[in-house]
């Protein structure tokens, strides 16, 4: 269905161009139907196509776009709709932001991503964006196929055991594409964590079942690729730009808004 919607698209705009040529070699009837020889037909498709490419590079991106608004609209309206419960953090979960924020933002999301490492900044701009209303939840989704994402979480949940959770995996983010042993003790060091703990906490069942509970939770509730966000129950998959976000966050503060009016009416 959808390449047979990028050729109707394309054939639209190209009808228009041969509608065109052909007015200018009076090829169409009083009626209006389009009469022109095949051959003929085919030889000002490919002039038209020959002497503008853009037209057709143009038409392709411009049914591309509103696909994809079409699709992040529908998203949208599914991920309201279809709220998750019990999507909380844990007591093990580094969380950043005020107490009483009224939207909590539980991340999945695992130091090996490419994706999560974009968004990363993205949702460090969406908290800015709204000072005092967002609290923010990390919890960690390793990927089978990334090596290091284990090591990695372990090694951020380690930090986290000192109170220093967010700068780490801030480090590690930075380093997303060289993570190894060596590079989760020297960021330690540099940070000036106490390294016996670290090395302990990092090697322990401890951390080890929190990871591993963490990613239990997001394969329970169909989480399975990173990065994936879910705010007051919606779901965000991926790593959506910052227009994304800002129309969850948008809907959802209208929503607690109308239900504070709607309580003190009653």
């Amino acid at each position: 269905m959808k390449h047979i919607g990028v050729k109707l698209f394309v054939f639209m705009g190209i009808f228009f161009c041969v509608a065109g040529t052909a007015m200018a070699e009076k090829e169409i009837v009083i009626d209006g139907k389009l009469t022109i020889d095949e051959d003929r037909l085919h030889e000002i498709v490919k002039d038209i196509i020959r002497d503008n490419p853009k037209l057709l590079f143009d038409t392709i991106n411009n049914y591309a776009k509103e696909q994809k608004k079409q699709k992040n609209a529908k998203k949208l309206e599914d991920s309201f709709k279809n709220r998750l419960k019990g999507i909380a953090p844990d007591a093990h979960t580094p969380v950043k932001g005020p107490e009483d924020a009224v939207i909590t933002i539980v991340e999945f999301s695992e130091f090996q991503c490419p994706y999560c490492r974009k968004v990363n900044k993205t949702v460090d701009n969406l908290m800015k964006k709204y000072p005092g209303k967002i609290r923010l939840a990390f919890k960690n989704n390793p990927l089978k196929f990334h090596d290091q994402a284990i090591p990695a979480a372990n090694a951020a949940m380690a930090a986290h055991k000192q109170g220093e959770f967010w700068e780490y995996h801030n480090r590690l983010f930075e380093k997303s594409s060289e993570l190894n042993e060596e590079l989760f003790v020297n960021i330690a060091q540099d940070m000036g964590l106490d390294m016996n703990k670290f090395n302990e906490d990092r090697n322990s069942d401890e951390i080890a079942s929190q990871v591993l509970a963490d990613k239990a939770q997001a394969e329970a509730n169909n989480l399975r690729g990173t990065p994936a966000f879910v705010a007051n129950g919606v779901v965000i998959q991926g790593a959506q730009n910052i227009n994304y976000f800002t129309k969850v966050i948008n809907r959802l503060l209208k929503e607690l808004k109308q239900k504070e009016l709607k309580q003190k009416e009653e």
